[in-house]
């Protein structure tokens, strides 16, 4: 299982520090001026009975996580903890999200974090003697900030283009203007805006998804001047472009390119046209009065239909100039090139780009100007070739892994992250909408199934994947019979989450999974429950009723789990069991949002097998004498799955049933299939031992043979004779002589 972090190591108030443990029963540290302060001795001393209460993760079941939380009280009698007094040691160091972390001795000399968060209230009170002065602090995790953070402003490839804005990029138009714009603005500070003649039809194509719509050239040209910049040695040109289905007529030129004439008769523009002989984009290099220099570079993909991110490029090569057209299918990621040498000839600054203007070339197609059916979008000029994946997946985010994207987006945010599990093994995700990260983060956890967490080694995030979870060997073993549970662990037989018929939606196509056979299927009382539906709207890109199927398949797998619920597990680190047990102690410091928790030797009014939970969140409470852990839980069977071919992979028979009633001390079973069935159990010694439930009993099963067996592997006449397993064969109907064995 995968357990990575990126930014773990960071300096200052994003990594840990290394530190070692102090050994006193909590340590609460305070990012100050650049460092971390231990105020520990500040806090819990207004009364023996103070504490600091934490909680993290997910509050029930059927949440999301949501941001961690600390409450404590410091001591303030000098006013250090009062952000506004100005005679306050801390005064200008403290205030509004000011880093803080908890943590207490992790039993091997080290810390165990219990919380990275940042103040969110200080809280001011004293009584009226004034003796008593304290500060009420209320910490939270990232999340709550993330939350209440905005959503982009821009598009998903603009902020792709321009964070960070490259050193070569002498020139950028996004062209996502709204429909009443007068011109298309530059981004770039410096930037001069991009015109047009005719009539563009703004912001209508929505076809690029990493992008606000685009305009339609269909009745227009666009024309964008290049602020003056030093000679470079390469060219690039870039920019989206989508192409109608039928092409275009003969030599349209799709991208002019005009460089500062530094010689005469050298080449001053260039054309990227369409050809119908090829249905594809040919470059053609021209002198100040179109003559054409050299001979053209034609690219062979048709491009009819396509969403292209296209590159032109040029590049310095001592007398010689390396040109390149470079098409990404924006779809499928597949990019096709076309490179050739054009000698004797230079780049100079570029002065201008156009869109669908008419052909100056003095030979050829001399196409005519506008493009109809194309819409144009996301151009650059720049001074140095990249490669054609620069942007990443931001050039279209469909197909992302959902894994892939917490961490992006993450990244994107500055954002430590942390994950468990592999993230290239999660749902791919469709478009990535204009919401701010954390939804956009929740989107993918919800499609995925996995986990967000809040990170307790970072003041960061992390992901846990779906497929972590299935599987997990027990990261805490708890025995009731040796008291190690601060609480009962009560049983709820509810029907608080069941869901037995799910419906996914994606991209307006639907699909319905419904269980209509067992004890909580949508079959009337008393066969089942009846029907507990739900619909989720979900963000994937398939729309394949296949896929749609299993995500429904999977939420109501979640919710027909036919076991009573343990929602709220309690240990106290103090009690004796753990302090005479410091291995169990640090495993239950240890425990992450997901991992697997077991509780052995339940009581006997309860069914004998181990009570078996995931842990979803945890509440902490923290005191001089005491470290109490409530952990908020659901069934873990759900994520025990096989895996076809593996080791330890069985599959069950369709039904089993017993023969005879048997007593509670039989040691022995004979069982055949159930009615309609023929499937017999393995009789292989290799597959033993294996658990199995008779009547609300698991048992465990050591040793299978038949209760008949026989190879027929002996002469025998008027009968059958014995069978190998010792029984004689008896025989009705007809008479003895119809009766014989021939063994072989």
């Amino acid at each position: 299982m995968g357990w990575q972090r990126r930014m773990g190591a960071a300096a200052g108030p994003l990594g840990a520090s290394g530190e070692a443990s102090s050994g006193e029963p909590v340590t609460v540290e305070l990012w100050i001026s650049g460092a971390w302060v231990d105020i520990t001795a500040y806090t819990m001393v207004r009364d023996d009975s103070g504490s600091i209460r934490i909680t993290r993760g997910m509050r029930d079941e059927g949440s999301q996580t949501e941001h961690a939380t600390a409450a404590l009280q410091l001591r303030n009698t000098d006013g250090r903890f009062s952000p506004r007094n100005p005679s306050g040691p801390y005064f200008g160091l403290i205030g509004r999200n000011t880093p803080l972390r908890i943590s207490v001795p992790d039993g091997m000399g080290g810390k165990s974090y219990r919380l990275w968060g940042e103040v969110s209230d200080w809280a001011q009170g004293w009584d009226t003697s004034g003796n008593d002065v304290w500060t009420d602090v209320e910490v939270s995790g990232i999340i709550r900030r993330l939350a209440q953070g905005p959503a982009p402003e821009r598009s998903v490839i603009y902020s792709a283009i321009t964070d960070p804005l490259l050193p070569q990029v002498v020139a950028y138009w996004p062209c996502e203007d709204p429909a009443e714009s007068t011109q298309l603005a530059s981004a770039l500070v410096s930037g001069s805006p991009m015109r047009w003649s005719g009539t563009p039809t703004l912001a209508s194509y929505d076809g690029f998804k990493a992008s606000d719509p685009l305009p339609d050239l269909s009745l227009a040209t666009l024309s964008g001047g290049v602020a003056r910049y030093d000679d470079p040695t390469s060219t690039q040109v870039r920019f989206l472009a989508s192409f109608p289905a039928d092409g275009l007529s003969n030599g349209k030129v799709l991208c002019a390119i005009d460089q500062f004439d530094y010689s005469p008769g050298s080449a001053q523009f260039w054309e990227l046209y369409y050809t119908t002989d090829t249905k594809s984009l040919t470059l053609s290099q021209h002198d100040s009065v179109g003559s054409e220099l050299g001979v053209a570079l034609p690219h062979t993909l048709d491009v009819r239909g396509r969403q292209l991110y296209v590159s032109i490029e040029f590049s310095e090569n001592g007398t010689s100039l390396t040109r390149a057209v470079r098409l990404t299918d924006v779809n499928s990621g597949v990019t096709y090139s076309a490179t050739d040498t054009a000698f004797l000839t230079q780049v100079s600054r570029v002065t201008r780009v156009q869109f669908g203007p008419a052909s100056r070339s003095v030979v050829g197609l001399g196409g005519t100007q506008y493009l109809p059916g194309v819409a144009i979008g996301h151009v650059t000029v720049e001074t140095a070739v990249t490669a054609t994946n620069a942007l990443g997946v931001r050039l279209n985010p469909i197909g992302e892994r959902a894994g892939r994207r917490v961490q992006r987006l993450c990244g994107e945010e500055a954002i430590p992250v942390d994950w468990i599990g592999d993230l290239d093994d999660t749902v791919a995700m469709g478009a990535q909408g204009r919401s701010n990260p954390l939804a956009l983060m929740r989107e993918c956890v919800e499609a995925d199934g996995g986990m967000l967490y809040e990170s307790t080694a970072v003041l960061g995030l992390g992901y846990r994947t779906r497929g972590s979870l299935y599987g997990q060997d027990p990261a805490l073993v708890l025995d009731y019979a040796a008291y190690n549970l601060a609480a009962v662990p009560v049983p709820v037989e509810d029907d608080q989450r069941v869901q037995n018929k799910v419906t996914i939606t994606v991209n307006g196509v639907s699909a319905t999974y419904e269980e209509t056979e067992g004890a909580l299927s949508t079959a009337l009382p008393p066969a089942g429950v009846g029907a507990y539906g739900t619909d989720v709207t979900l963000n994937l890109s398939s729309t394949d009723t296949v896929v749609l199927r299993d995500q429904a398949a999977w939420r109501v797998h979640l919710g027909t789990v036919d076991e009573a619920r343990h929602p709220q597990i309690s240990v106290n680190l103090a009690h004796p069991s753990f302090v005479a047990n410091p291995a169990l102690r640090r495993a239950a410091l240890a425990l992450r949002q997901g991992d697997r928790v077991q509780i052995q030797n339940p009581p006997a009014w309860l069914p004998p097998q181990a009570i078996d939970q995931l842990i979803l969140g945890v509440e902490g409470t923290i005191s001089h004498f005491q470290h109490r852990l409530v952990f908020t839980c659901a069934p873990a069977s759900p994520y025990t799955v096989g895996v076809l071919d593996s080791p330890d992979a069985r599959l069950d028979t369709p039904g089993s049933e017993l023969t005879a009633a048997v007593s509670s001390s039989a040691t022995a079973l004979t069982v055949a299939p159930s009615a309609g069935e023929s499937t017999l159990w393995t009789t292989d010694p290799a597959g033993a031992p294996w658990d199995i439930q008779v009547g609300g009993e698991v048992l465990t099963v050591t040793e299978v043979q038949f209760v008949v067996q026989d190879g027929f592997d002996r002469t025998q006449t008027s009968g059958w004779g014995t069978a190998e397993s010792g029984q004689t064969w008896t025989t009705t109907g007809g008479s003895a002589t119809d009766y014989y064995v021939e063994g072989v």
